[in-house]
């Protein structure tokens, strides 16, 4: 099944203003944010964010410990946008100057304007055409069932996420060059959970170990991803697989379980969910994330001119 929903970001907040939090979540659902609150102890942050939780932004209120905690979220995950909501707006210029560079925009509840251009300007910085995403998502599924022609396969909802964090045990890279978008494919996936729910199957070539049979997978869903992918944007009415020759350097810090593609360009994340034959419980997901650091210009890859296809009969115009 496949949902071409808008496109959303994950954010995660550490309000302590149980009364703020409707009017919290009516700014949230306006700028296609889906929200997720801690309600734990705030010292204790790292057990959050060291989870793979795919995010785009975190918020906090200038409350209760909110110096210490906005520190060391920043130290956790310095890639991800802060935003401080202050309880009265006079606050905002009080905010010390050594604290106020912690933070990427400070707001009052009642400046929903504000808090629109903040997200605009460090989150929906891309604007992703729908249909694109409808490919991506259809050719992406049909590559999964063609791999694993006995799993139940369903995509979320797309996100923008600016986190680095690395999902699962296992990564695999490609480039994806034309001369509209230049960057890298990159998909990820828990070794164990897969490894186990195509244990469930048929075919004998998912009967070896966890090395032997998973790594191969995601190498070839890589493949099949790129070729569908290039067989989408590169076919007729769309441009030829060219673009300016840049190179970054991709740095992956093994200890914090990160990688990051030299830049501050927001992620497209797609995450398709793989449940094992018979609808059981047991089920996976395989992240698939596109990287557009190098050049994004869809606007070069045009609309097929269909005047053609009118012309010989093919189709109408009503």
């Amino acid at each position: 099944m496949v949902r071409t929903n808008m496109i959303k970001s994950k954010v995660l907040t550490f309000d302590t203003d149980m009364t703020v939090l409707p009017q919290l979540r009516k700014i949230f659902d306006a700028n296609h944010l889906s929200g997720i609150r801690s309600v734990g102890d705030p010292s204790i942050i790292h057990i959050i964010l060291d989870k793979n939780i795919l995010l785009g932004a975190i918020f906090v209120n200038n409350r209760g410990n909110w110096k210490d905690l906005s520190v060391r979220i920043k130290e956790i995950r310095p890639e991800l946008p802060l935003f401080l909501r202050v309880e009265e707006p006079s606050e905002a210029d009080e905010i010390p100057t050594e604290m106020a560079w912690y933070f990427d925009g400070l707001f009052h509840i009642n400046e929903e304007e504000k808090i629109s251009q903040y997200l605009k300007t460090h989150i929906f910085i891309r604007d992703y055409p729908l249909e694109m995403i409808r490919h991506i998502q259809n050719f992406s599924i049909h590559s999964i069932k063609a791999m694993i022609p006995e799993a139940v396969v369903h995509s979320l909802p797309p996100l923008m996420i600016r986190d680095k964090v690395i999902y699962g045990e296992i990564t695999s890279l490609i480039p994806v060059n034309t001369n509209w978008c230049r960057g890298y494919l990159m998909l990820q996936c828990d070794m164990r959970e897969l490894h186990e729910i195509l244990g469930t199957m048929k075919n004998p070539a998912f009967r070896g170990s966890i090395d032997e049979v998973v790594p191969p997978i995601i190498s070839e869903l890589t493949n099949l991803f790129w070729g569908s992918f290039k067989t989408v944007f590169l076919k007729e009415g769309f441009l030829e697989e060219s673009g300016p020759d840049i190179q970054v350097p991709i740095l992956v810090n093994h200890k914090l379980r990160n990688i990051s593609f030299g830049g501050d360009i927001p992620q497209l994340c797609f995450e398709y969910i793989i449940k094992e034959p018979g609808g059981l419980k047991r089920q996976t997901r395989i992240v698939q994330k596109f990287i557009f650091n190098l050049s994004w210009n869809p606007n070069m890859a045009a609309e097929y001119d269909y005047q053609d296809l009118v012309e010989e009969g093919t189709i109408e115009l009503f």
